[in-house]
């Protein structure tokens, strides 16, 4: 058996997850807004490429996990909603420098809700936490000053996608593994 047979009769596992993806041009302001909040404080903050908000965390799964919770995604019925991101907060005990809504939105819970009955037939358990929607601007954030409202912003979310977390010395990288469409409201 050569090596390569080896390697490739082993399962594959990976770190996944469930989120949903800013644009681009969103995910360079909000990365420069913690850059604003952090300039005389500590902190690290997420590159542009990896500002997400997550939808359901699924740790380290094998292939058929993984085949198993892509069909259950592809079962999804959700609607396109807008998110408007209206704060910014510090997890203070965490160290997390956060952006995100006033209030969840019922579209955003819906899908939330949605999504992890449809996991659970994988075998997925779901946080028990209420669900907190927020995108992660830093880690191991210590500002100094305090932070200030900030200015809305309004986000079309319209489609969900899975994620692999590739892990590196310098820091986790992300790779969209596949995109979901969510439903036009009805009119």
């Amino acid at each position: 058996m050569s090596r390569d047979d080896k390697s490739s009769s082993k399962p594959e596992i990976q770190r996944l997850f469930f989120a949903l993806w800013p644009p681009v041009e969103l995910s360079r302001e909000l990365y420069q807004l913690a850059g604003n909040v952090l300039r005389d404080g500590t902190g690290r903050r997420v590159v542009p490429e990896n500002i997400h908000l997550t939808l359901a965390f699924l740790g380290l799964v094998n292939a058929s996990f993984r085949e198993c919770a892509e069909q259950a995604a592809a079962a999804i019925r959700a609607t396109c909603f807008t998110l408007m991101l209206e704060k910014m907060g510090n997890w203070s005990k965490s160290g997390i420098l956060w952006v995100g809504p006033n209030q969840t939105p019922p579209p955003l819970l819906q899908l939330v809700q949605e999504l992890n009955a449809v996991l659970a037939g994988c075998g997925y358990e779901a946080e028990q936490r209420p669900y907190a929607a927020h995108l992660t601007l830093a880690r191991q954030a210590r500002p100094r000053q305090a932070i200030h409202p900030i200015e809305p912003r309004a986000w079309e979310i319209n489609r969900f996608h899975l994620v692999r977390s590739h892990t590196h010395a310098d820091g986790a990288r992300y790779e969209i593994l596949r995109s979901w469409p969510l439903n036009s409201p009805a009119a």
